[in-house]
């Protein structure tokens, strides 16, 4: 079966990829579409489509979303290869593939440094692609209350709850939670709003780290525009109001096991210390209204996944992997760089499904 891949605008197109996405990705709202495709604070994004030659249909599409990151202290433009989305009867390598060669032969003609990509489901492509795979995303959970965990196998719920109570005990007094006390010179705000202190917050912290730029304008477009999920926002701040970091997290997120978690979407930090005082802070405002786990997925440097376990977080598997592709355009620009895991900062701020 053949296929014809033609570049597009997502807006002269928008009828056929809503139809798209929701067959294959049950999204219907316009409004999501509109946020995700045509409100890109970095720039414009750009949108392959995949038709059946015979029929002319659209049976799939990719797209890459203009971003803007830093590294070694200096912003560069890249791009972020978005999900390819191809209907099921369609899901051989043929449309995949001619989808993802038309996106990277199309890279010389933008200004990205590289494209970076992140699936569960397309890895081979991106191989056969000749992308360079940086790693796997972390999935990790820390159990706040057991309980939930013993709903089938204790049927009494006085057993159950009894049994539940000691392990929660056990937990906690493992955890780095238990030994870990905010300052008295600080402060912790559940109700922040993003200003210009989270921009600063990232200028003077992220010099070696690969990661995108935390602006008030992409935190705003991801996190207060978002037409779907509502976002909390927590601070930990210093009494003269500095920000020594963040977290934005949802309440609510069914956890895998049907647990009522809070699922922590994106964090910064200045140094290990906020960090381990933030995550302590919201270890126990979770307790206190009532959540039984805190799940986070995360990409990146290793003193935030050996900090994650020793507050009990416990990792689970993870699909999700992380490649690149560099622009031939730039050949001054060094891949290698930037292919240790370590280097790296990415949360679900990243992941826009």
């Amino acid at each position: 079966m053949g296929y014809s891949i033609t570049q597009a605008t997502p807006s002269d197109n928008q009828d056929e990829l809503l139809a798209l996405i929701n067959r294959n990705f049950k999204k219907t709202d316009s409004h999501w579409f509109n946020w995700s495709h045509q409100q890109n604070p970095f720039g414009e994004n750009y949108c392959w489509l995949a038709r059946e030659e015979a029929a002319g249909q659209l049976i799939g599409s990719t797209g890459l979303l203009t971003r803007r990151m830093n590294y070694n202290g200096h912003p560069f433009a890249v791009g972020q290869a978005e999900s390819i989305n191809i209907d099921k009867e369609h899901r051989s390598a043929q449309a995949a593939l001619k989808l993802q060669r038309a996106l990277i032969s199309h890279l010389p003609d933008t200004d990205f440094n590289f494209v970076y990509g992140m699936t569960d489901t397309a890895s081979a492509i991106f191989k056969r692609c000749r992308y360079k795979e940086v790693g796997t995303f972390q999935h990790w959970v820390k159990p706040i209350r057991c309980e939930y965990k013993f709903k089938e196998r204790i049927r009494s719920t006085i057993l159950r709850k009894s049994v539940s109570t000691v392990i929660d005990l056990a937990l906690r007094a493992y955890s780095l939670e238990s030994h870990t006390f905010l300052s008295h010179r600080n402060i912790v705000n559940y109700d922040a709003p993003i200003d210009e202190r989270f921009e600063t917050l990232f200028n003077e912290n992220s010099k070696d780290i690969v990661m995108v730029e935390r602006t008030r304008e992409f935190l705003e477009w991801r996190f207060r525009r978002e037409p779907s999920t509502r976002f909390h926002i927590m601070t930990l701040e210093n009494r003269e109001r500095e920000l020594l970091g963040y977290m934005i997290y949802v309440l609510g997120e069914s956890g895998r096991s049907g647990d009522y978690a809070a699922g922590i979407q994106d964090f910064f930090y200045r140094d290990l210390k906020s960090l381990k005082q933030m995550l302590a802070a919201f270890c126990h405002h979770s307790r206190q209204i009532g959540l039984e786990s805190i799940v986070i997925n995360y990409f990146g440097r290793e003193e935030v996944s050996r900090l994650l376990s020793r507050f009990g977080f416990f990792q689970r598997h993870s699909d999700t992997k992380v490649f690149v592709y560099a622009n031939p355009k730039f050949q001054d620009f060094k891949l290698e760089s930037i292919l240790d895991p370590n280097r790296w900062h990415l949360t679900n701020a990243e992941l826009l499904s």
